[in-house]
């Protein structure tokens, strides 16, 4: 399966601590490993799913038809959602 990363994650995923940082990559592995795991999204993200990271959220696209895993946001649990 091939992982690529939107450019706002990169950016949200080098702005975590260290330990978040590992935390929220062997969960990522965990999605590789399962990517439909998470919890599928509704209204405007309908095509994306969530996964929890307390307290994190990391909001990906599968496209199962392509084997990839797109990481759009990894963000806060409070802020995620909002645009």
């Amino acid at each position: 399966m091939n992982l690529k990363y939107s450019a706002t994650a990169l950016k949200q995923l080098k702005s975590l601590t260290r330990n978040d940082r590992i935390n929220i990559l062997k969960n990522i592995e965990s999605i590789k490993a399962k990517p439909l795991c998470g919890k599928k999204l509704k209204g405007i993200f309908k095509n994306l799913r969530s996964f929890k990271v307390w307290p994190y959220r990391i909001v990906y696209q599968f496209l199962h038809e392509e084997d990839l895993l797109i990481i759009n946001t990894i963000q806060h649990r409070q802020s995620v959602y909002k645009r």
